[in-house]
């Protein structure tokens, strides 16, 4: 008889596994020469895949009573998330912006990124211990809360980049272009929640129904909804966006332009 969170990792397995040959797919109808390189969306699409297939593997391995062990760390693992998707959607603004005349450069993205990966190198550290009784429990939660401060500073400003880009691409001329923008803009909600829901966790305390860790239904019903289809729906976007993107990208010769596919 299957738990609750054995059924959400079922789950998880389901709609993840699918994400896998759509990246090979994608890498093989668009290949990785740039400047026109989808390689920004597809390493984020496979780590957060990567991750999601491991935690849910890892939590379906621990039903054995020899291994319980394990469902900490697919736990865990289902709680990383944040910096994929943030790099997902840095990567769908550098992709919008490369063929664009006068599109934003990628020195602009870069800091982000950056962002986003020292913010879950503190979260993490900060957090191996986190709701334990150990002497560095509140150092360790002000780690992780200055980590999702960077976060928030970091989703900031790819929104703002995200709406500059989305006014760069309004010509006709930019329809992969600009559904990508838009994909990216989409997620935003979505993505809020998700982040929303980190906050609650860190400032809510070990007892709230947002501790991740938590074996109460309503808390591991909470962590499907606001984290693990928050995560998708912003993951299967941008899977869509690059399947139904034109391949074939033209350019003129002698013009200092870079005119997208669909020109």
């Amino acid at each position: 008889m299957f738990a609750l969170r054995d059924a959400i990792f079922l789950i998880e397995l389901a709609i993840y596994c699918p994400i896998i040959p759509a990246i090979i797919f994608i890498i093989l109808i668009h290949g990785g020469r740039k400047p026109y390189t989808w390689r920004p969306i597809i390493i984020p699409l496979l780590l957060l895949s990567g991750l999601r297939i491991s935690g849910a593997a890892l939590g379906l391995t621990a039903m054995n009573p020899d291994k319980s062990t394990l469902l900490t760390t697919a736990t865990l693992l289902d709680t990383i998330g944040l910096a994929p998707v943030l790099c997902l959607l840095i990567g769908l603004l550098i992709r919008a912006n490369t063929p664009v005349f006068r599109g934003l450069p990628l020195w602009v993205f870069i800091p982000l990124q950056m962002v986003a990966v020292a913010a879950t190198v503190m979260t993490a550290y900060g957090g191996r211990d986190l709701y334990s009784a150990g002497q560095n429990q509140a150092q360790d939660l002000r780690l992780m809360r200055a980590g999702i401060f960077l976060f928030i500073a970091a989703f900031s400003a790819t929104v703002i980049l995200a709406v500059t880009t989305l006014l760069k691409v309004r010509e006709k001329c930019y329809r992969t272009e600009r559904a990508t923008a838009v994909c990216a803009l989409l997620s935003v909600p979505f993505m809020s929640v998700r982040l929303a829901f980190s906050v609650g966790s860190l400032f809510s305390g070990q007892d709230s129904v947002l501790n991740p860790l938590s074996d109460d239904e309503a808390g591991i019903w909470l962590h499907f909804f606001m984290v693990i289809v928050m995560e998708y729906v912003a993951t299967l976007s941008a899977t869509a966006v690059a399947l139904t993107a034109r391949r074939v990208v033209t350019m003129i010769a002698g013009k200092d332009e870079l005119l997208s596919d669909d020109e």
